[in-house]
């Protein structure tokens, strides 16, 4: 993730969730993600809306109930965080002073990404002090992000850096390796000819041409799987069609989900978020049924996994 600046650079967001207080966060997460979940397909009935308002009171409430963990926090020094519309979209202030991204320039997001803006707002208005977590600005760190790309000397260079930089995840796509059909009596691989299967099959024929992907085989042993150089130039050729935000978004969802496909659907908004997370982690919840679950880390991975996807899946709503 990109830093974020206030006036100056104060914060880094990035990497795993790390704070002795993460296990009191883990509530506020989970309730957060769900609320965002709700939020993957652009509405412009009174719903829509209140699918804003109640992640704002989430947030509001959470967040005071935070508690900044064993370090003396570092008290706010505005009073309003706010929106300012100007000609190239919501300019996101603190009183009257613009967040600016890492790279300096300021926090705008489109005209047409109004929820995005009001939740950015929301994340710094319920913010408790300086003491950044994290997990403490999704929203904020991925639209920094996107606007820094923008803002680079050659964007559609950088958006190539990153294209490949994400195509090796297509070789080994969660969604493309499918356990031996011994295990778990069966079960998990059932699960994945069932959930994996109609993806791979919607996949193929929306970006790839109709081509097969090839997939890594639990039942002929320990395979290495590799996609052809002809299936990697369809990938690269639709992830470079995106929009910068759009592109954002697809980035964060697979890092996160360690699945090209799962960033595709997401994009296309074919799926909601709290399936996808439930897709890409399917292994694990099989692993957690037999052997037990681990505090502290299972739990903590289940709701940071969803934070991610869920804060990657508002980046693409539009009005």
């Amino acid at each position: 993730m990109q830093g974020i600046m206030i006036f100056i650079r104060t914060a880094s967001l990035g990497g795993a969730i790390m704070s002795p207080t993460r296990t009191r966060s883990m509530s506020r997460i989970k309730a957060v993600s769900s609320v965002i979940s709700k939020a993957t397909r652009p509405s412009h009935s009174s719903r829509g809306y209140a699918t804003v308002l109640d992640m704002a009171n989430l947030l509001k409430t959470s967040n005071a109930a935070a508690g900044t963990g064993f370090k003396r926090p570092i008290k706010r020094f505005w009073e309003k965080a706010n929106i300012k519309t100007t000609e190239e979209g919501y300019q996101i202030n603190l009183d009257v002073r613009p967040i600016r991204t890492s790279s300096g320039h300021p926090l705008v997001v489109p005209h047409n990404k109004t929820a995005l803006a009001h939740l950015i707002v929301q994340e710094w208005a319920t913010l408790p002090s300086l003491q950044i977590k994290p997990h403490s600005l999704p929203l904020t760190s991925l639209a920094a992000r996107a606007i820094d790309i923008t803002k680079s000397e050659d964007p559609e260079a950088t958006k190539e850096s990153i294209v490949n930089a994400l195509l090796p995840y297509l070789d080994t796509d969660t969604m493309l390796i499918f356990a031996p059909s011994e295990e778990y009596n069966g079960a998990l691989r059932k699960a994945q000819e069932d959930i994996y299967r109609p993806m791979i099959s919607w996949a193929e024929e929306q970006v790839f041409g109709g081509a097969k992907l090839s997939f890594s085989d639990g039942d002929k042993g320990l395979t290495g799987n590799m996609q052809s150089e002809s299936i990697k130039g369809e990938a690269a050729a639709w992830a470079n069609s995106l929009d910068v935000w759009q592109l954002t978004a697809f980035e964060r969802t697979v890092l996160a989900g360690k699945s090209f496909l799962g960033g595709i659907k997401l994009v296309n908004r074919q799926i909601s978020t709290s399936e996808l997370a439930d897709a890409v982690t399917l292994e694990v919840l099989y692993q957690m049924k037999r052997w037990g679950e681990v505090e502290d880390s299972h739990d903590v991975d289940w709701a940071d996994i969803r934070r991610q996807i869920a804060s990657a899946a508002v980046l693409v709503i539009t009005d």
